[in-house]
This record gives structure tokens, C-alpha cells and sequence, in this order.
């Protein structure tokens, strides 16, 4: 597989982001970190009869910090303070607690981030309930729901990705023939999936690349290069492309807009 590193090194202000989503990766670090535990310390101090602060006080996202250290103290939390969110953060971690929670309160994209790491609870969700982004991101990391997919909700974007998300076909190419969208990918979309998964080129409208997109398809994938419309290459995606595919710099003399200006 590419490097995807690279290119965004060279593309700083254009980030990709994989899966989990960063909210994800911040809460498991504050699990895992000093203030964390210094949480749940000053918290748990209000069980012990020699506070005046009264658990009421707390809201969904204390107990959920509180009970994830403190299993012992669920008797005493107050369940309707927890959100959709409050909930998946729980059951990831405590997944015995899955009778005390309100179904109602999970949406599309709590189901999603749930079922990721507890497939488990698949049997209790309301699959009508997630969208297609939602779907993406679960089937990439847990394929086998796919028969309870509703592929017409998945848009060009979910299933090719872009600068920024990873689409499903990134991953799981298997589901291609369940995709109708192939007309409505962009060319951050067709750049983006070739990176990953070169195969699909049978399929790519390459008009729909700029020059931005060849620089760096080109410089990952450089068999592509009889595809190229080189005048839509600037200066910078030249100097780009360049440094590591030399071999085109013929290319750049014959074609680059940058000499008609």
C-alpha cells in the first residue's frame, strides 16, 4: 500500500484522517492519562460521606469517567444523565452496563462508533438509523454487516474518500459492485481511491483530476501517467511531481502551462 505520508507532508494544508475519528483518539488519551485519574479520584470522593457535594451534581460525562474506573458505583449513578455519546464511551469499556441503557438515546453515528469495537450489541441496533456516512465507517471496520447495508444512502464521497476521509472501497474493495456513484466521484475522489486501490482505473473519468490531484497520483502512481492531461500541472505540482518521478520532466518542457503565460 502507498505511503500516505508523503504526500501529505507535501500537501500541508490538506490533511488525511483515518479511522477512528480524532474526538476518538483525544477521549481514549484522556483515558489513559494523569488528569483522568485525578478525575475520577476527586469524584469518587463524593461517595464517601465526607463531601458536601452531592452526586446529582453530576452530568453524563462524569459518571461515564467515574464508572469506566469504578465499576462499584453504578448503583448510585443516575442513568438518565447520559447521551448517545456517554453511552458508547461506556459500553466500549463496561459493556456489562448494556441493561441500563435507553436505546432511544443512540443515534446513526453512536451505533456506528459502538459497533466498531462491540459487534456484539449488532442484534439491538436500529440499522434505519444510520446514514452513509455512518455505514462507511462501520463496514470499514466491520465488514460483515453488509447485509444490513442500505447502499443507496452512501453518496461518491463515502465509497471514494478524499483529502480528508478514507472511503470504503480504501479498504474494503470487495463492495465495488455494491457502488452506483462512480459517475459522481471528483477528482479529489479518483486520486484518493487510486492510491489505494489502482484497479478501479477502468473506471476513472480523468478530466476530473487537476493538477493538484496528477502531482501526487503520479508521483505514488506513476503507470497512470498516459492518462495525463499535463497541462493542467502548475509550476508547484511540477516541482512535486519532479522529485521523485524525474523521468517526466520531458513532460514538463512539452506540456506545462506555465510556459504559455
Amino acid at each position: 500500500r502507498v505511503m500516505r505520508t508523503d504526500f501529505m507532508q507535501d500537501n500541508a494544508e490538506k490533511d488525511l484522517v483515518g479511522v477512528p475519528s480524532q474526538s476518538d483518539s483525544n477521549r481514549e488519551d484522556f483515558f489513559d492519562s494523569d488528569d483522568f485519574t485525578d478525575t475520577v479520584k476527586d469524584e469518587s470522593r463524593l461517595f464517601d460521606g465526607n463531601s458536601a457535594d452531592s452526586p446529582s451534581a453530576f452530568d453524563g460525562e462524569a459518571w461515564v469517567d467515574t464508572l469506566v474506573e469504578r465499576p462499584d458505583l453504578a448503583d448510585k449513578c443516575d442513568w438518565s444523565k447520559l447521551d448517545g455519546w456517554n453511552w458508547v464511551c461506556l459500553l466500549r469499556a463496561r459493556p456489562q452496563y448494556w441493561d441500563k441503557c435507553d436505546l432511544t438515546k443512540l443515534d446513526g453515528w453512536n451505533w456506528s462508533r459502538l459497533l466498531q469495537s462491540r459487534p456484539q450489541f449488532a442484534d439491538k441496533c436500529d440499522w434505519s438509523k444510520l446514514d452513509g456516512a455512518d455505514w462507511s465507517d462501520l463496514l470499514l471496520k466491520q465488514p460483515q454487516f453488509a447485509d444490513k447495508c442500505d447502499w443507496s444512502k452512501l453518496n461518491a464521497g463515502h465509497w471514494a474518500g478524499n483529502w480528508h476521509e478514507p472511503g470504503l472501497l480504501w479498504y474494503q474493495p470487495q463492495f465495488a459492485d455494491k457502488c452506483n456513484k462512480w459517475a459522481e466521484v471528483d477528482g479529489d475522489g479518483w486520486m484518493s481511491l487510486l492510491l489505494e486501490q489502482p484497479q478501479f482505473a477502468n473506471k476513472c473519468d480523468w478530466s476530473k483530476l487537476n493538477g493538484v490531484n496528477w502531482a501526487v497520483l503520479l508521483k505514488f502512481r506513476p503507470q497512470f501517467a498516459d492518462k495525463c492531461n499535463w497541462t493542467k500541472l502548475a509550476e508547484e505540482d511540477w516541482t512535486h511531481l519532479l522529485a521523485v518521478q524525474p523521468q517526466f520532466a520531458d513532460n514538463r518542457l512539452n506540456h506545462a502551462s506555465w510556459r504559455r503565460k
